[in-house]
């Protein structure tokens, strides 16, 4: 373009290519930003907790119930019985204990607990069969690694079940990796109690 004098004269800035990549390289950072910040409020981790004191009560609870399964002598053996490729969907358990005058429960809760997404968790409830036999329903679950915890049944089925989880009597506990076995054997989780004694 020509001005009254005969020079050229540069386009308007808003034009021009320069300007506006150097405007796009910290737009698209600001966006970025925000996209992830979307993410992270939306997919918040669930290993966090906020809670420090009620969380350690909890954690007395737990040792409360290891110590009490070991006092009892209780372990346990879990097959994850797969009657299809598609889906594990029968659990049979044997609960065993070394005190004679233990009395079996009528009904225990499986916890199986996803080690980073407490939407993944499932309560499995298995019934009595006799002779410390016990059965119950599967889901279908992905072929991913479970913490398991096993507990009476609480006769307070209303309540959240996290919460029957910590106010069970005792409790055993394991891990399942479905990829690689379906036998595991459940027990009070030694660790805790040889730490909680020094």
């Amino acid at each position: 373009m020509l001005d009254t004098t005969g020079q050229i004269t540069p386009p308007p800035w808003y034009r021009q290519f320069w300007p506006w990549f150097l405007i796009a390289l910290p737009s698209t950072v600001v966006v970025a930003c925000f996209f992830m910040l979307y993410l992270a409020i939306k997919y918040s981790d669930d290993l966090v907790s906020d809670n420090y004191y009620r969380d350690g009560l909890a954690i007395n609870l737990v040792l409360t119930q290891d110590i009490r399964a070991t006092e009892l002598g209780l372990s346990a053996n879990l097959n994850f019985d797969a009657s299809s490729d598609e889906a594990i969907d029968v659990l049979a358990l044997t609960l065993s204990s070394s005190i004679e005058t233990f009395v079996m429960p009528t009904e225990l809760n499986l916890y199986l607990l996803h080690p980073g997404d407490a939407s993944a968790d499932h309560v499995v409830q298995l019934t009595a069969a006799g002779d410390g036999r016990f059965r119950g329903q599967l889901p279908t679950l992905p072929a991913q690694s479970f913490y398991l915890r096993l507990v009476p049944a609480e006769i307070i089925k209303s309540a959240p079940a996290q919460e029957r989880l910590q106010s069970a009597a005792w409790r055993l506990a394991g891990e399942v990796d479905f990829t690689d076995s379906h036998i595991v054997e459940l027990r009070a989780e030694p660790e805790r109690l040889n730490s909680s004694s020094d």
